[in-house]
């Protein structure tokens, strides 16, 4: 089982299912490793992951790989360093490239990224990827079946100029669930975050409000991404005709909005049985 969490800004306690020993669970600070390089520079940063209390001993396996996300955004694809135009693995290296942890011990990982010294301005990604391997020193008593961690964060590389510029596509709205679809108009990965509002006719204000949860839409190889909010009940939001009126923010000195007039059909809320 994999995390990829690219713009994730907290740290988090993690379970991966291990069958006959009841899952492994660490702490990992997976706050997206975002920077402004230049062309020939240097940066290094940490990534650190903690096991809890009480864990066996686990050994990591650390590497760089290139990562892109279907349009639905529902689905994170992996391959070799360099296969996108703008990756930055190739750029990056990491130490220790593999170790065993004890619990509560922390494995720190040191990347040092080199930027090259002739590029293109925009952004440039990768993801760092943890993950658990068999432990040739572990005892094992018999044939057992497990299911090892793997964790990713993003790395972006942003030189200057950027151009952050995006368009709204596509406003749906079904009975359950809002979505707006965002094409990537520049020249940098973009973070994008808003809320969808509804108006009944003739009203100022909304009958209910719903926020789209953070997505982030890239350059390449998909440059247009969907964000997905699930609608409040019916009985916050009935059935009617509405003004839907979307509004993002994706990091620029501006938002952008669409708006359509829709009819929505909720499903019938069922009186209690008594």
């Amino acid at each position: 089982m994999r995390w990829l969490a690219p713009l994730l800004l907290a740290a988090l306690s993690i379970s991966a299912a291990d069958q006959g020993q009841g899952g492994l669970t660490f702490t990992a600070t997976l706050d997206s490793i975002k920077l402004s390089g230049r062309p020939g520079q240097v940066i290094t940063r940490q990534f650190r992951l903690t096991l809890d209390p009480n864990q066996p001993r686990t050994r990591f396996k650390v590497h760089v790989e290139d990562w892109w996300r279907s349009e639905d955004g529902r689905q994170s694809f992996y391959a070799e360093p360099g296969t996108l135009k703008r990756s930055c693995a190739n750029w990056v290296s990491v130490n220790p490239r593999e170790r065993a942890v004890t619990a509560s011990e922390t494995l720190v990982v040191r990347l040092s990224i080199s930027v090259p010294v002739e590029l293109r301005p925009g952004g440039y990604w990768c993801a760092l990827t943890v993950d658990q391997v068999a432990d040739p020193l572990a005892e094992s008593s018999g044939v057992d079946v497990r299911f090892l961690a793997s964790v990713s964060t993003g790395i972006f590389v942003n030189l200057d100029p950027v151009e952050r510029a995006a368009a709204i596509t596509d406003l749906s709205v079904v009975p359950d669930e809002a979505s707006v679809r965002v094409r990537n108009d520049g020249n940098v990965p973009l973070g994008v975050e808003g809320h969808i509002e509804f108006f009944k006719t003739g009203s100022t204000t909304a009958t209910a409000s719903v926020a789209f949860p953070r997505g982030t839409i890239l350059t390449e190889p998909v440059l247009e991404g969907t964000l997905r909010a699930e609608l409040p009940p019916a009985s916050v939001l009935p059935s009617g005709h509405y003004l839907v009126r979307a509004i993002l923010d994706y990091g620029a000195d501006h938002d952008i909005g669409a708006e359509r007039e829709i009819d929505l059909v909720r499903a019938a809320a069922h009186a209690p049985i008594r």
